[in-house]
């Protein structure tokens, strides 16, 4: 079996793996690999990886029980996180978008969402423009035409800092602020 059908297999089995955790996670309140791994049948290694990837997208949110003289890593899902919606192969709007930008690489927001529109998967001009002020703000890109909303002529982008086939996506971070110090300390140990 070639390299590139073996991983596209492993990438597949993953997917299912993920989506079967997702369906079990909700209902258990606060639980770890271990207890993941039981209620969707994938191995403790599997869970593992699941949980690091759900802590990354923000799915989840990291607890700690306390225990037998360790600490075990828990999280308890984070009723705030929206899972995107999938496409039948598993892709998102904004994997399909940053597909699009970087293959197009000057666009206006309504080229974005014609590219990245698939006949499952539909992305509108406004979830692009939202995506492309997001990715501006970043740095991602730059404006090469301002938008006139007198002609209702749309801003024209390109695409200056890609940084490799997975998309960028914006994220909320918890955070306590500190108002006699100015400090902000983020939530779950994340940097």
């Amino acid at each position: 079996m070639k390299a590139g059908i073996r991983t596209t297999l492993i990438a597949s089995a993953m997917d299912r793996a993920k989506e079967q955790a997702w369906a079990k996670a909700s209902g258990l309140g606060e639980f770890g690999a271990g207890e993941l791994s039981q209620a969707s049948g994938c191995s403790v290694e599997t869970a593992q990886a699941i949980i690091k990837g759900w802590l990354v997208d923000g799915a989840v949110v990291e607890t700690q029980q306390r225990g037998n003289g360790g600490v075990r890593q828990m999280v308890t899902v984070n009723p705030d996180f929206k899972q995107p919606a999938l496409t039948d192969n598993g892709r998102t709007s904004a994997d399909n978008m940053w597909f699009a930008a970087r293959r197009l690489r000057t666009f206006s927001p309504t080229d974005l969402a014609a590219h990245a529109t698939t006949p499952v998967l539909a992305v509108s001009a406004t979830e692009a423009a939202t995506y492309c002020r997001a990715l501006l703000a970043a740095g991602y890109l730059r404006v090469s035409r301002k938008a006139n909303p007198k002609s209702a002529r749309e801003a024209i982008y390109h695409l200056v800092r890609d940084t490799g086939p997975r998309p960028p996506r914006e994220k909320r971070v918890r955070a306590v602020v500190d108002a006699n110090t100015g400090e902000t300390h983020l939530l779950g140990g994340q940097a």
